[in-house]
């Protein structure tokens, strides 16, 4: 009985963990790291702000966790991505498809990072592994231009931050942008993000080829 009961507490404290990231990151999302409220985490957590400073020691700490959970799969993804795969064109399209997809999902991500450039300067990025989201599209590009497929003037690295801008922008604007579609509510549903995603990749592709 006694093993049982340290098992179900050991579950009841990941359970507690895993609810506090969840209503941080949302914090995280509407407000930054600044503006997040620990009171308004453990409201939605069902927990209590001593419960949270238990387990995560402070706000500090709890940003970068979720910073971590939150590119951890994506870095997954890019590292196990396999970039000869095709040809640099359907490499690159079926890469940022994953990428674009993933951001549509995650909802929270494009405004963290948002968040993260205007009030951190990018401070905790350089803890997390950010770039690894990056390096598939440089060796893509790479690839591409060594074939004589893509524009050998390309700078790979100023053309992969380029590209993710036309990734991200619509995700991380969708509010200011809404208005421009008039009686839709969530610009994010999949029919408009399809065609959203099918003409940011199109632009994308004319502009590196050749």
């Amino acid at each position: 009985m006694a093993k049982t009961k340290i098992v179900s507490k050991q579950r009841d404290a990941e359970l507690t963990k895993k609810l506090i990231l969840d209503a941080a990151e949302c914090e995280f999302a509407r407000r930054g790291l600044l503006g997040a409220r620990t009171e308004d985490m453990a409201i939605a957590a069902d927990c209590t702000r001593a419960m949270i400073h238990y387990y995560f020691d402070s706000k500090e700490t709890l940003y970068r966790l979720v910073l971590e959970r939150m590119f951890s799969e994506q870095a997954k993804v890019a590292q196990g991505f396999d970039v000869n795969q095709a040809s640099p064109a359907e490499a690159l399209e079926r890469f940022l498809r994953i990428i674009m997809t993933d951001l549509r999902e995650n909802r929270n991500l494009p405004l963290i990072m948002l968040f993260e450039g205007i009030q951190n300067e990018g401070k905790f990025y350089k803890q997390i592994v950010i770039s690894a989201i990056y390096e598939p599209i440089q060796a893509i590009l790479e690839r591409g231009k060594r074939e004589g497929v893509f524009r050998s003037e390309l700078n790979t690295l100023h053309t992969s931050i380029n590209i993710m801008g036309a990734c991200i922008f619509y995700t991380m604007s969708r509010n200011n942008l809404a208005h421009m579609f008039a009686g839709t509510p969530d610009i994010l549903n999949k029919d408009l993000y399809d065609v959203h995603m099918d003409q940011a990749i199109q632009l994308i592709l004319n502009g590196v080829t050749r």
